[in-house]
């Protein structure tokens, strides 16, 4: 078994296509609010991380 190509691009195309059109099925609108939901949870995400390590260290 060799080792298989990779894709030139940072994501499967056909994977992406997929998720989008998924998570368009779901959500129901348009990519602006798509965008903004990705958006605030990428957001959200490292400030809850950063606010239990906070909270990690003023336990001590």
């Amino acid at each position: 078994m060799g080792i298989r190509a990779h894709h030139s691009e940072p994501t499967d195309p056909e994977l992406l296509t997929w998720l989008v059109h998924a998570l368009d099925g779901v959500i129901g609108q348009g990519p602006v609010v798509m965008v903004a939901v990705i958006g605030f949870v990428a957001i959200v995400i490292p400030l809850a991380l950063a606010v239990l390590a906070l909270r990690r260290l003023r336990r001590r």
